[in-house]
């Protein structure tokens, strides 16, 4: 074999030498690139797995938080429409209160208003009753002035016209 290696021009020595250090260069970068490589690949797994289940954790909270979201929107909206009906009846009991008040009110005017009016009429009555006595009595002294002897209904008549006429004027 060495006469065909010979022949082929390789030293069998150099091969064996060259054999020796490529087994070397490989317990070498087998112990210092390979396996930190390795170690290395299998952290990085380990941290992309770990990311994708908390990623997963994730979602599965983001779902739970999205479902709890909806069911207190429904529960709020449920609220709200409590509330405005509830302001609504509030709203319309309020409001026959202040038209029940609105009516009394109107109702008290009135009756103050009618009195009011009553005690005018008397008062406008009792004067209507002093001007006229003060007009019969202004009638009498005119006709008994004017002649004395001839008092009849014809002289007052005539005594209350001249009374009226100077009463315009």
């Amino acid at each position: 074999m060495a006469a065909i290696l010979g022949q082929l021009g390789i030293d069998w020595r150099l091969l064996l030498a060259q054999g020796f250090n490529f087994v070397i260069v490989l317990v070498v970068l087998t112990i210092f690139v390979w396996k930190p490589l390795l170690a290395m690949m299998r952290n990085r797994r380990a941290r992309i797995e770990e990311g994708l289940e908390n990623a997963k954790h994730v979602e599965e909270k983001l779902a739970n938080i999205e479902k709890l979201k909806e069911e207190r929107m429904t529960e709020a909206e449920r609220e709200a429409v409590s509330r405005i009906s509830q302001a609504e009846r509030e709203a319309e009991r309020r409001a026959g209160e202040i038209v029940k008040s609105g009516e009394d009110r109107s109702e008290q005017v009135l009756k103050e208003g009618r009195a009011i009016l009553a005690q005018r009429k008397e008062e406008q009555f009792d004067e209507l009753v002093r001007e006229a006595s003060l007009i019969v009595k202004s009638a009498i002294v005119k006709a008994v002035s004017m002649h004395p002897d001839q008092i009849d209904e014809r002289l007052v008549k005539e005594a209350a016209k001249a009374i009226e006429m100077e009463a315009r004027v």
